[in-house]
């Protein structure tokens, strides 16, 4: 719900024009007309810029309060059919533009801007770019918040529609994922808006994995939803994942780029990370010295996630137990150094791949 001080259309377009104009230098000419008759056409707003050296563009404006990421698609449809004349470039513009809509903008072809100060506008003639970063989120929206997948219950959801390749019930998912049904309900209408699942009568279908998980990794990084400490194990990685495939009496999976190597290996990892239910409880039982300067362990212990990192763990060919894909995955493209590389290494590996590790 919006706010009774949230820009109008109008106002969302008066600020872009003005931004536009004061990033320019003098020399340059920008005029603006609203609802402008071309034909059978009426874009919201035009906006002419004409550079020196003869170079012209017109910006052919898209006005909207706020665009869902599901809506991208028909609005840069809209967009495109509005531009008619070889300088015309397709803008969207709104109060608000969340990340993923400016990320889906821009993978399509087109500028956008917002009345926070989030702008992405690209001229080829005259050559021009403008960039500007806003909000992270809609200062006018009140009420709920519109949502994220940071949090236990959406980490549980998140991680059964990952894992298994299937449609689903709100009863199955729930029965699948221990999450509560408010929770998946909840989960479930943020992802619909964000355009990662659909509903076909009473199921539903991830349309993006790939996507979905590189958004729950951004909202919940292992760093903020785990206690995070630092050891060393003086006899060696390998020692250390010779006592883990004993089967210690608490939960335990490796991640990172040791778990990474069971599907795809990148390089020779100098670190485990692990994640164990209690810290203080693995660190004695397995002998491990604190050292944060030149550590060969990272023990993890989960504090917002609950149990999910040992959901569908998977046996190493050495006999350790290994978190699913796409947690090894999300930890990756978090973690420090050359992981994030790995972490894109892995993921190359899942789209060839899909049939071997999302279960049925």
């Amino acid at each position: 719900m919006a706010t009774s001080d949230a820009p109008t259309n109008d106002e969302v377009a008066r600020l872009l024009v003005a931004a536009v104009r004061e990033r320019l230098p003098g020399s340059w000419k920008v005029s603006e007309r609203l609802e402008p008759q071309r034909g059978a056409l009426r874009p919201d707003l035009e906006i002419d810029i004409d550079a020196p050296d003869g170079g012209a563009a017109r910006l052919i404006v898209e006005l909207k309060q706020v665009l869902e990421r599901r809506d991208v698609s028909r609005v840069v449809e809209q967009a495109w059919k509005m531009t008619t004349q070889p300088a015309d470039v397709p803008v969207v513009a709104a109060r608000y533009l969340a990340s993923s809509v400016r990320d889906a903008l821009a993978a399509e072809g087109l500028s956008y801007a917002d009345a926070t100060g989030n702008m992405r506008i690209v001229l080829d003639r005259p050559a021009m770019f403008i960039s500007s970063q806003g909000e992270d989120r809609d200062p006018w929206r009140k009420g709920r918040p519109r949502g994220t997948l940071k949090g236990e219950p959406a980490a549980r959801v998140s991680r059964a529609l990952l894992d298994y390749r299937r449609d689903w019930t709100v009863r199955e998912l729930v029965a699948a994922s221990g999450a509560s049904t408010g929770a998946a309900y909840r989960v479930l209408e943020y992802l619909e808006r964000e355009d990662l699942v659909v509903k076909d009568d009473k199921r539903y279908r991830v349309t993006d994995w790939e996507r979905m998980l590189r958004m729950w990794s951004a909202d919940a990084s292992f760093q903020a939803t785990t206690r995070t400490m630092a050891f060393i194990d003086p006899r060696g990685v390998d020692n250390l994942l010779g006592k883990i495939g004993a089967k210690p009496p608490f939960p335990v999976a490796v991640t990172g780029s040791v778990a990474a190597k069971e599907w795809a290996t990148y390089a020779p990892a100098k670190a485990v990370y692990v994640y164990v239910s209690s810290i203080q409880e693995a660190s004695e039982q397995w002998g491990l010295r604190p050292n944060a300067a030149a550590p060969n362990v990272i023990l993890l212990e989960p504090r917002t996630v609950g149990e999910v990192p040992f959901v569908n763990t998977v046996r190493a060919e050495a006999g350790y137990p290994v978190t699913a894909p796409a947690q090894v995955a999300a930890d990756l493209l978090n973690g420090p150094g050359r992981e994030p590389a790995e972490g894109e290494y892995l993921i190359d590996w899942m789209k060839a791949n899909e049939e071997k590790w999302r279960r049925d």
